[in-house]
């Protein structure tokens, strides 16, 4: 049976990369987008540098004009909640009551900023993740002399580059003893510090906050773990997401790893995709389920479920990846590793030009690069061979990495 309806539940990287790749690829049906932000979709990335820092004003966020929606035929609804819904009936109920039909469904949900119990719910206690969340904390930064950020992920850490490049203090709390330890091991997170204490932030590892002093409505400092009491006017919480799991729950999904369990091309059940934050795939070429919180993997994942509809089911072979600018730093990782997997390191720690290879049974898990892309396509290109390699090689500088994937003739015949 023809599909001539495709309904996609969120507006974000997934869905709206799904929607135009699908008319890209010629599909002729109907498209619809529920999307439960007030804004139509927009470029996350901006949203904790650029955009925060004033750089860019909202018109150049937006992935999309508003009126290419409409050249394109696809039906943008906005401010949507979608409920639950009957898989057997092809069918979503809304907020409301209103009901969409439709015949491939494609979830793209996202996550919503967690929240730690302890933290008051202050007027100066913010979260990011939507423009709206972006517009807010740039008025606030506006006004406010010194942040307080607790976490040292990657969403806290550019806010944080963004809050010292705009001449703000800014006091970082971290409960791990190094920043990002989990994903990418102590010497990277050291390191990783290193550079916010450079630039000015006061960087807390092992620290909590054990007391909240409030006047009225508003945060006005924090006491400690480490016995200081810090004076603050504007606090993000930076601890990642949950995934928005409501609607998978009530369709009848498989729920499993913090996410929907989904084959290796992305798919959920007959006729029905999951990409992004919420999706874990069992990817094709790491040969395990991951799942993956970046804005690269659910942009790219929109694109595979397009290709999926409209050329037929096939594995999703893109392994994941994503960036990070801070400073005069860009950072770029390439496939799914952990830090406790052996790590090997390439190039000059000092001049914060180096690459960092995580292997797992002598393969190439994950490569993370600062200031050094071309090593980090290399070093995808190696995550992708599924290879065994020789560590010594990969640390050798003089060692051109091609000759790991045998896509380069060693002189040595």
């Amino acid at each position: 049976m023809a599909t001539t309806s495709v309904v996609i539940v969120g507006g974000g990287g997934t869905g709206d990369y799904a929607a135009f790749t699908l008319r890209k690829r010629g599909f002729e049906g109907e498209i619809t987008i529920l999307s439960a932000d007030r804004d139509r979709p927009y470029d996350r990335p901006y949203l904790s540098k650029e955009f925060l820092r004033g750089e860019i004003e909202q018109p150049k966020v937006f992935l999309h004009e508003e009126a290419d929606y409409k050249t394109e035929r696809i039906d943008l609804r906005l401010e949507q909640r979608v409920t639950g819904g009957s898989l057997n009936d092809r069918r979503l109920t809304l907020t409301g009551g209103g009901e969409v039909p439709f015949d491939v469904l494609v979830l793209g949900l996202g996550g919503t900023p967690r929240r730690l119990p302890t933290i008051p719910d202050a007027e100066n206690v913010v979260t990011l993740r939507s423009l709206t969340d972006s517009k807010a904390i740039r008025d606030a930064l506006g006004r406010s002399s010194r942040l307080l950020l607790i976490g040292a992920g990657f969403i806290g850490a550019e806010v944080a580059a963004s809050a010292r490049t705009l001449g703000k203090d800014v006091l970082m709390v971290e409960a791990l003893a190094v920043p990002l330890q989990r994903a990418l091991g102590r010497d990277v997170g050291e390191i990783y510090a290193g550079i916010h204490k450079a630039h000015g932030v006061d960087v807390r590892t092992g620290t909590t906050v054990e007391e909240w002093h409030l006047s009225g409505d508003r945060v006005t400092g924090v006491s400690l773990s480490d016995g200081s009491r810090q004076e603050v006017d504007l606090v993000l919480v930076a601890v990642g997401i949950e995934p928005n799991l409501d609607v998978p729950r009530a369709l009848g999904l498989a729920i499993e790893g913090g996410g929907v369990r989904v084959d290796e091309g992305l798919r959920a059940g007959d006729g029905v995709y999951v990409g992004g934050d919420v999706a874990l795939h069992q990817h094709p070429v790491l040969r395990r389920a991951i799942r993956v919180e970046h804005w690269e993997v659910a942009k790219n994942h929109g694109r595979g479920i397009a290709s999926a509809i409209t050329v037929g089911h096939a594995p999703y072979t893109k392994i994941p990846y994503f960036w990070s600018d801070q400073y005069d730093i860009n950072l770029e990782y390439r496939g799914h590793a952990s830090g406790d997997d052996t790590a090997v390191w390439r190039g000059d720690r000092e001049a914060r030009s180096f690459s960092v290879f995580y292997l797992r049974d002598g393969r190439v898990e994950g490569v993370l690069s600062m200031n050094d892309s071309k090593t980090n396509e290399a070093g995808g290109e190696l995550v992708e061979s599924r290879r065994r390699v020789d560590p010594s090689a990969l640390e050798d500088t003089s060692r051109d990495l091609a000759e790991l994937m045998g896509t380069k003739t060693s002189g040595g015949g």
